[in-house]
């Protein structure tokens, strides 16, 4: 692995390892003249991530060109990503770090060029190497992350930074407190894959219980600029604004150790950390947005040096589509016409209501060419109440195949040729799907209102019940959020 797209992607060991690395350059000064060239592509506003990440590649030997905001690029005239990506590539760019307004975008630029990407940040979706700094800054003040105590506090909804500290708080033994208005309370899927990993997470809105009991405060800025467009906007927006300003005559009952963190900027109109809070013992914002130097140093050497090491998946990869079972009646002769298929596909085992729903997907409905057999509510031994389709001369395509199991769980089909089923069985989905699912997450890359061309795909995490997630904006869905393409 040579790009850095998500946390998700990276094994502690890998973590660990950078955060020593980049503490060591800390420390030493040490550089690799490394001679490469690399393209600074801000497509979103950013101060901290920008210089610090192109003064990490000069310090580390590389030559840096690219643009620090759209305007004044072609991105205004419409050009899409991948375009864009691919001109430095071709311009000879040895590597590339991006920021991006959509969510996965990283991760299309990382599909579509084949020099490393490095993302620095995607929308409300994903900011590695500012979490990878975090980390840094932790493991500097207080000598390690297991057995600490972290609070979260702000906008846990649309913040980036919070969003992949629990992804990589996934991987250490840490007490995660969550505090929150509740219209800015962290998604519920994060939550869920968190506790995937075995962990739990306490609930809290009241920040000064916060301050009083946990190692680390991690205050975050509530930002207009993730909040939907309009007067529906404002209106979220506003109700929260500065619910969560910290002065430091609130830190009275706070750990003598405590350490308060920020990715920054302030809002200096409503700011959630005072000025006077910048001459306690406590702050360490300032210091950690230093450290992003010396950790973005780490991250380039490692990208034109022996790359990084991935997280295991739980999940192994497969391409089954099928799951053999035995043939007791070769002849399909039962009461029903529908069982007398001479030729063709007999989907049987149906869930009562969703025959329409298979008509759909496999657009049967829009073929005269294809006589077509329905039945609905009929007698299960197995399930109650099933519906019933049989296909006249014509056997399931492998895309087709996978349609149907999206959208049923316990479909049995049998393949007829001469009046006998030759082939009967349950169809498994793959473990990567493209082009067949369209993600519901409207800040996704791949929502077709932005324009970007980028193909649907998704992996199966589980399939019964049925789990996917979006390959580009990592968002899961089950079965009932489903839409097929």
């Amino acid at each position: 692995m040579k790009s850095v797209i998500s946390i998700r992607d990276f094994s502690r060991k890998e973590i660990d390892s950078l955060i020593v690395l980049a503490l060591e350059k800390k420390r030493s000064g040490t550089v690799k003249k490394l001679n490469k060239k690399v393209a600074s592509l801000f497509f979103e506003n950013s101060t901290r991530t920008r210089t610090s990440s192109e003064t990490a590649a000069e310090n580390e030997g590389c030559y840096v060109n690219g643009f620090a905001g759209p305007e004044g690029t072609s991105v205004m005239k419409g050009e899409p990503l991948v375009d864009t990506v691919r001109m430095f590539e071709g311009y000879g760019y040895d590597a590339i770090v991006m920021r991006h307004n959509l969510e996965g975008a990283a991760r299309l630029a990382c599909d579509t060029v084949s020099i490393p990407v490095i993302n620095g940040g995607d929308g409300s979706n994903s900011h590695p190497t500012q979490t990878l700094l975090d980390l840094m800054t932790i493991v500097e003040a207080k000598g390690k992350i297991d057995g600490l105590k972290i609070a979260l506090v702000g906008d846990l909804k649309y913040g980036r930074t919070v969003h992949t500290l629990l992804q990589a708080f996934e991987l250490y033994k840490v007490e995660v407190w969550l505090v929150s208005p509740e219209m800015l309370a962290m998604p519920e899927w994060r939550i869920e894959d968190y506790k995937k990993a075995g962990k739990e997470v306490i609930f809290n809105d009241d920040l000064m219980q916060a301050i009083s009991t946990v190692d680390v405060l991690y205050m975050t800025r509530i930002q207009r600029e993730r909040f939907p467009e309009g007067p529906e906007g404002d209106f979220e927006y506003k109700k929260v604004s500065g619910i969560y300003n910290l002065n430091a005559s609130m830190l009275k009952e706070a750990k003598k150790d405590l350490i308060i963190l920020h990715p920054l900027p302030r809002y200096k109109h409503n700011l959630e950390i005072a000025i006077d809070v910048d001459k306690t013992p406590y702050a360490r914002y300032i210091e950690q947005a230093r450290n992003g130097m010396f950790m973005r140093q780490a991250i380039i050497e490692r990208v034109f040096g022996k790359g990084f090491e991935e997280r295991k998946k739980k999940n192994e990869e497969h391409n089954l589509l099928w799951q053999d079972l035995k043939i007791e009646h070769g002849k399909k002769m039962g009461q029903h016409m529908l069982y007398r298929l001479e030729n063709g596909t007999l989907i049987d085992h149906i869930e009562a209501g969703k025959g329409e729903s298979v008509i759909r997907v496999l657009g049967l409905g829009k073929y005269k060419e294809t006589p077509m057999i329905y039945a609905k509510n009929l007698t299960s031994k197995r399930f109650g109440k099933k519906d019933v389709i049989g296909i006249k001369d014509k056997e399931l395509s492998e895309e087709e195949l996978s349609k149907l199991a999206l959208v049923c769980s316990h479909a049995t089909v049998n393949m007829i040729r001469d009046n006998s089923v030759f082939k009967k069985g349950n169809v498994i989905l793959p473990y990567k799907l493209v082009e067949l699912i369209e993600c519901n997450n409207p800040g996704c890359i791949t929502y077709k209102k932005h324009h970007e061309h980028a193909v649907s795909v998704f992996y199966v995490e589980n399939q019964d019940p049925l789990r996917v997630r979006c390959h580009y904006c990592e968002k899961p869905m089950s079965r009932e959020e489903i839409k097929l393409l």
